[in-house]
Parts: C-alpha cells; sequence; structure tokens
C-alpha cells in the first residue's frame, strides 16, 4: 500500500529556534517529502537551508508558507539517526537543527545571500538624471555593472547603503531577492582520457613530426580505463588537445574519492594471541554481541594492558554477522595511530571522521558510509552520528577524555551520545580506559554497566617505577630540569633509549611582570595574562588568539624593568637543547601541530627512533606505544593540581596515568620522576601504582557529600555580556527565576564571577544548578531560561547552557 504524500511538513533550522516550523508542501513535490532530507525554506526575509524532521496532514496555525524546495533525492538521516539527534537536543537543551547540522559533513548546505538587481525603472532614472539622493546614484551604478550585487558587498563600501537600498527597493528602483549559492563542498570530478573504441594506437595516421601525439597514444594504450587529463598530457596539453578533436582519444568526467589515508595501512596485522583477562573480556562482548542486546562494557585497564586488541577481535565478531563498527578516540592527533591499527587489521574497510580533515575529505568519507562502502569507522568526537545503517557495536576508547565533550553550541558529549546510540539500537558499546571517569565507575559500582579488568600489561611486563622528585629540596634555577631527571635522561640517551617530558603548558614565559609596580601583561580582552612565544617574538593570549609585541616598557607605570616568569614547553625544550647539545630533540603542542597531519609526522619520527627527547603537552601522553621510550618526566605537576574545578583531581589522575604509561611499553623496563612542590598529594600517590582505589576512595565521599556528579545532575549556566552589570544583573535574574519554577535554593551555587572573568571583552558570571532526576532539571532550567530571554534583563546578554560540563572554568 503506498503512502499518501505529504501536504505540510515540518522543519528545522541550525539558529535559535526551539521548535519546528511548519510548512505547506507545493504539488509538485509532494512525492519527494521524506523526513531526512534537506530543504530550501523560507525563514523571515530569506531563503535557508533546513532539514525535513517529520511530515503532517495538518497545520497546527493558519498562516503557513509555502516550502521552496527539496534539495536531496534521498534522506541523508535516517529515522535512527533522526531520532538520536532529537535527543541530543532535548537533553543537551540546544536547538535541533544545530544537532543536524553537527551530524552531516560541514559545507554541503546550500547559502544563501540577498542580492539587489537593478529594475527597468531603476535604468530609466540613471540614464535620465532622474532625480536620486546623494549615494543612490552611486548604489544603482555599482549594480547596474555587475547584473547582480550580494547587499553585504554594498553595505561594505558605503556606510548608509541600508538605507539607500530600502528607499530605492521602495520605489522600485531595485529588486531585492534572495539568491541560493551552491555548497562549498560537493563530489570530485577529475578530467579522465582514454582510447576511442576500436582506435590501434599504431595504426593512427600521424606525422612524423608528432612524436608527443604518439607517445600519449601508446601510455593510454597501456591503462585500458584510461588516466587523469593532466597526466595523459605528459607536459604536452596541444598534443592532447589535436587527437581529442580528431576523436581518436576520449575526455570523460570521473568521480574521485578524496581519501588522505589511503595506503596508510602499512603491514597486514593479524590477530595477537589474548592473556587470560582479555579472554574474559572477549567472551562477554561475544555474548552481548550474540544476544544482540544494550549492554555498556566500562574496560577498565591499565595502560599497555591490550584494550585495543580486544576492541579489534570484538569488531571482527561483528562484522563476520554483517554488522558495522564504530570507534571513537578523543583526540584529532589520535586518530591517525588508531587508523593505522584499524588498516593494518580491515584494510579498506576502515573509513575515517574527524574535523581535521579537509572539507571534502570529509564529504567523500561520509558518503563512503553512507553508501555502505566502509563497514568500519574511526574518528573522533562527532564520527559518533556517521551514518553507519547496520551498526552493531561501538567502542569509545579513552572514555574518560574530557575531549569528548563540546565546548561549542550543541554541547553534546560524544561518549553519553555513542552509549544512547547503542541504547536505540540494543548493541552494545564498549567504554575502554585505564583512568575510567567518576561518572562510568558509579554506574558500574552499582551495576548498571558491566565491569571487565585488565589488570596487567600485556606479556606481564611490569608497569612504570614511578619516583617522586621534590622541588622544595631542589635550588631554583633548577627546577625546570631537577638533578635527578636530568641524571635518568642522561642515562636513556647513553643507552640509546627515549624520553618523554611532559608540560601542560605552551610557550616560553608564562608571565611578563613589571618589577617596579608589580603590574602583569594581561590580554586586553581577556582576564588572561600574555604567554611570550619566543620562537615568534610575540605575546600572546591562549584564550581568544590576542598578539603583541612584547613592549620596552610597563604600560602601567612606564618602567624599565620588565622581566619573564613563569615557563612553557618552548622554555623547556631550550633548556633540554642546552643541556644534551647531541641529543635529538623536539617539540609536540599546539604551536608545533597545526593539523593532525604535522602531530602524525612528529609520533612517526619519534616512533622510528629519530628523536631521542620528545617535549610536549597532554598531546604527548595518549595513545603512543612506543617501546624504546624508557622514561617520562612530568616536569611540574603542581599546575594540573590546584585548578578551581570539582573534576581537577580526577583530571590531574588521568593525566599523569596516561602520560607515565607511555613508559616501559616494551621489553626494557620503564621509569617516570614527576617534580612537584606537593610531594604527599593524594593523587600523587595514586598515580604511583596506577591506583584509580585511591582516587575513588578520596573523590567519591567528597561529591556525594556536595550534590555534585556522578551523584547529581549538574547544568551550568554562563551569561556573557559587554557590559559587566548587565551579566551579573541577568545572572541575578536567573537565579530568582530558577528558584521560580521549582528549584531548591541550595540546589543552585551561584550567581558568580566565572574563574575566567573576562573572554573577548565580554564578561562572565555563571550558577551551577544541580538535581537528582535529569528530566526535571533540564526542564526546569530550560522554562527559567526561556523566561530571562523574554525579560528586559537579558537584553545584551548571552545566556549558554553547558548540560554534564566537563569544567566548571
Amino acid at each position: 500500500m503506498t503512502s499518501t504524500p505529504a501536504t505540510f511538513v515540518d522543519v528545522v533550522f541550525p539558529a535559535s529556534l526551539e521548535t519546528p516550523l511548519t510548512y505547506r508542501v507545493p504539488a509538485a513535490w509532494r512525492g519527494a517529502a521524506t523526513p531526512g532530507k534537506r530543504v530550501a525554506a523560507p525563514l523571515g526575509r530569506r531563503t535557508v537551508t533546513g532539514y525535513l524532521v517529520a511530515t503532517r496532514e495538518d497545520a497546527p496555525v493558519q498562516d503557513i508558507k509555502d516550502l521552496g524546495e527539496i534539495l536531496d533525492t534521498d534522506p541523508l538521516l535516517d529515522a535512527h539517526l533522526l531520532a538520536l539527534s532529537r535527543w541530543v537536543a532535548e537533553y543537551y537543551l540546544c536547538p535541533w537543527g544545530e544537532v543536524i547540522r553537527t551530524a552531516l559533513p560541514p559545507g554541503i548546505d546550500a547559502l544563501t545571500r540577498r542580492v539587489a538587481t537593478l529594475t527597468d525603472a531603476g535604468r530609466t532614472v540613471l540614464d535620465g538624471n532622474g532625480m536620486l539622493r546623494p549615494g543612490e546614484r552611486e548604489i544603482l551604478t555599482f549594480v547596474r555593472g555587475r547584473d547582480t550585487a550580494p547587499l553585504s558587498a554594498l553595505t561594505r563600501r558605503w556606510p548608509q547603503a541600508s538605507a539607500h537600498i530600502h528607499s530605492l527597493s521602495r520605489r522600485g528602483l531595485l529588486a531585492v531577492a534572495a539568491e541560493m549559492r551552491r555548497p562549498r563542498v560537493r563530489p570530485l570530478a577529475v578530467s579522465y582520457c582514454c582510447l576511442a573504441g576500436g582506435v590501434d594506437p599504431e595504426a593512427v595516421p600521424l606525422p612524423s613530426r608528432a612524436v608527443k601525439q604518439r607517445a600519449i597514444l601508446r601510455a593510454l594504450a597501456a591503462v585500458p580505463g584510461g588516466m587523469p587529463r593532466a597526466e595523459a598530457a605528459g607536459g604536452s596539453p596541444a598534443a592532447l588537445a589535436a587527437l581529442l578533436r580528431k576523436g581518436v582519444v576520449q575526455a570523460r568526467e570521473v568521480e574521485v574519492t578524496r581519501d588522505p589515508f589511503a595506503g596508510a595501512a602499512g603491514p597486514s596485522d593479524t590477530p595477537k594471541v589474548l592473556a587470560e583477562s582479555q579472554t574474559r573480556a572477549l567472551q562477554l562482548i561475544r555474548q552481548v554481541v550474540a544476544e544482540r542486546r544494550f549492554l555498556p562494557i566500562l574496560l577498565h585497564g591499565v595502560t599497555g594492558s591490550g584494550k585495543t586488541e580486544v576492541y579489534l577481535q570484538a569488531i571482527e565478531t561483528v562484522l563476520a554477522q554483517g554488522q558495522q563498527a564504530l570507534v571513537l578516540v578523543p583526540e584529532i592527533s589520535l586518530t591517525p595511530l588508531a587508523v593505522q591499527r584499524f588498516l593494518a587489521r580491515f584494510g579498506g574497510r576502515v573509513a575515517v571522521l574527524h574535523s581535521g580533515l579537509k572539507g571534502g575529505e570529509r564529504f567523500d568519507a561520509w558518503r563512503r558510509i553512507k553508501s555502505g562502502q566502509a563497514d568500519i569507522v574511526v574518528g573522533a568526537r562527532s564520527a559518533v552520528f556517521a551514518p553507519l545503517p547496520r551498526l552493531g557495536i561501538l567502542v569509545v576508547d579513552e572514555e574518560h577524555d574530557p575531549s569528548y565533550k563540546q565546548e561549542e553550541m550543541p554541547r553534546y558529549h560524544g561518549r553519553d551520545v555513542a552509549i544512547m546510540r547503542a541504547k536505540l539500537l540494543g548493541v552494545p558499546v564498549i567504554l575502554g580506559s585505564a583512568t575510567p571517569s567518576l561518572e562510568s565507575f558509579e554506574r558500574a559500582q552499582a551495576g548498571r554497566y558491566a565491569l571487565v579488568r585488565l589488570p596487567e600489561r600485556i606479556e606481564a611486563r611490569p608497569l612504570p617505577r614511578v619516583e617522586i622528585v621534590d622541588l622544595r629540596r631542589v635550588d631554583g634555577g633548577e627546577r625546570l630540569l631537577s638533578p635527578p631527571l636530568r641524571e635518568a635522561i642522561a642515562e636513556r640517551l647513553a643507552r640509546g633509549e627515549q624520553s618523554l617530558l611532559f608540560l601542560n603548558r605552551r610557550g616560553f614565559s608564562t608571565l611578563l611582570l613589571c618589577e617596579e609596580c608589580g603590574a602583569t601583561l594581561e590580554c586586553p580582552r581577556c582576564s588572561m595574562s600574555l604567554t611570550f612565544h619566543a620562537a615568534r617574538g610575540r605575546l600572546r593570549c591562549h584564550t581568544c588568539d590576542f598578539e603583541r609585541r612584547p613592549p620596552t616598557q610597563c604600560p602601567a607605570c612606564q618602567g624599565s624593568r620588565l622581566r619573564y616568569l613563569g615557563f612553557g614547553t618552548q622554555q623547556l625544550e631550550a633548556a633540554v637543547r642546552a643541556r644534551f647539545p647531541n641529543a635529538r630533540v623536539d617539540r609536540m603542542d599546539r604551536d608545533t601541530t597545526g593539523n593532525w597531519r604535522a602531530a602524525e609526522r612528529i609520533l612517526r619520527r619519534l616512533t622510528e627512533g629519530a628523536i631521542d627527547i620528545l617535549v610536549g603537552t597532554q598531546m604527548i601522553g595518549k595513545g603512543h606505544d612506543v617501546p624504546n621510550v624508557t622514561l617520562v618526566g612530568v616536569v611540574s605537576a603542581d599546575m594540573a593540581l590546584g585548578l578551581p574545578d570539582f573534576r581537577a583531581g580526577e583530571r590531574a589522575f588521568a593525566l599523569f596515568t596516561q602520560v607515565v604509561g607511555r613508559a616501559g611499553r616494551g621489553d626494557r623496563p620503564g621509569v617516570a620522576l614527576i617534580q612537584t612542590f606537593n610531594p604527599d598529594h593524594y593523587i600523587l600517590r595514586a598515580v604511583r601504582g596506577q591506583d584509580y582505589a585511591t582516587l575513588w576512595e578520596a573523590e567519591s565521599p567528597l561529591r556525594k557529600d556536595q550534590g555534585l556528579p556522578p551523584y547529581a545532575r549538574v547544568v551550568m549556566a554562563m551569561l556573557s555580556s559587554p557590559q559587566e552589570k548587565a551579566a551579573e544583573a541577568a545572572a541575578t535574574e536567573l537565579a530568582r527565576l530558577l528558584r521560580e519554577v521549582g528549584v531548591r535554593a541550595e540546589a543552585v551555587s551561584g550567581p558568580a564571577p566565572a574563574p575566567l572573568y573576562r573572554v573577548r571583552s565580554r564578561y562572565r558570571w555563571h550558577l551551577l544548578v544541580r538535581g537528582q532526576d535529569a528530566r526535571t532539571l533540564h526542564s526546569r532550567v530550560r522554562e527559567a531560561a526561556r523566561r530571562l530571554r523574554a525579560s528586559p534583563a537579558a537584553r545584551g546578554v548571552r545566556l549558554d547552557l553547558d548540560v554534564d560540563p566537563a569544567s566548571v572554568c
């Protein structure tokens, strides 16, 4: 039985609209109105790209606009991904259209712009010297010279253009309309050449001097499928053009796939023999896969315990049943390493999705996945929306990592979306970590997740020995590289082994201080001191990227006694090079890895033994398995221990454990030295033996007493404004509205100035709202936010809601 074509549709947009809008479907489009497609729809005075999410036979209101057109032949999102994206929007208190846009490859939406066209009346006025106000003649002349002109170009050129355009349009001299522009990313077509059918390259009559033409014919004869036009020309485009004119060579457009990982697999890999604990984990996963049921499995394994091999063999089981797999990794810099492992095992069945890919590369990978050409997707956070139609298992590696939480709209958590996706599909999801999040561990303790432990490293290799260096007993000038750390590095160099030095702060010096008045040089837009970057000779804000040259005098008192204090990875690298001039030293931080390819090059050099000492931020502590690294130095542990965040202890433990775990992953034992002014800190005691129980026993009671995750749900409201008093007043009003809608006063922390008080010239106040039931909490916060946005207190104030925030800084 065929369904009746829809008369009306609901459409959502990537804009701050809380509910879908209903449109009438023109008769010509009714047979094509299917949820999951993109549409062009009028929104205000513009025509924009929206997403069709539902069909209906009646309209909720009388005044309904007509849909413009339907842009896709087939739906881009199936019913499952529409349901998942709707859940994300509702749970994370964000527009549904924003979530759908995140789920699709960036750049595929058609763009719209408003353009002006000269009318016949306008042309008559120009030609006849009719009456025009100052500035109007220039605008009409500009438009006539270009047929159509974008309004944005006119307003950039003439400050008063908006008023003039409105007047000219009202008088019928200009016509203003919306124009759809092509998407930024599209399939890539390459011109290919081949011999025409039945052509014998040796029998084609050519003059004796046509040597290049004859060479082209022979080259094409050797490749029956043809070759790219540029390659076929061989540096002689005129010769190729002559053959095309004669008809002996034909050209055609061939769509090609842009794949930056082509050829990255390396030697093929085969399944490894598993240890007893790995076998138990795999047996449980296979049982759940066979039962086709939803179950989160927390794979809690120490660093180097072989979690990835468990993932690989579990995925083999799923593939054998004709299903597909999704693997999430937290950092773009880790993706190449994960891809190499999966390509080596599964070859061309793997596709990669992450935001570091070029637009065309990401688009082509997404299309491969949707068409069923790839059975395994490896990617960072946004890959959780990959369009896999037969998804049978999900893996979230390093599930504790804060990189899974998106800090911009929509502020979703990749791990939790993966869990919900598995729940909607009724399939297992593996959460792997040496340092599980307290939320995941508590759910495992409560029996909501299955807990499987991998307590030992593969091949019974020992965990690295951890030594604490008490910086209170080290002279001030030697605290960057203490004597014990210097000696340990020298020993590794003498034995031909490698070292990692971790410092989670980039730049050269973190502070420029005036010794005469005590002022520090801050960013003019943020409550942040400027960091000195020696390589560029610039002071830079790591929050908004503001830059300036270092001053020669103090801006506050004009004093000349300026002193650089603090240190970052650049200064550490310089100190290492000075102390070990014959060592091969490199640095890995955001300044040296502008994209994932740069990170991959550094890691490849480390793996190949071309680097003796690698200095870096947290990038060097995740996912790398280099057997010859036997020493890890944590240069300053205290930077991570005193942050004003309830997750500071948990995060520091995870960070140090992961970094320390890079040592001793081969046949030779590893050592880690941690430099600190707080040698008795409980986090450092826990790190010494990768002792998660110590962390749990210390953090769990504190969180329970304060009503914080994992024992409560939290929403952070951030209010910001260029006007300091406006942000404070709005935050105070929001606190009142929260009480008005039923939130208990003791469940609200704040309002208070945010720890980072000013960002990009906006003053920030925040509140932390707690509750036991997520649905009730979110409903009340949503209602209070709605009332605030409708009140005068919200004028000029931006309200951002962050559900389950990864940080309160």
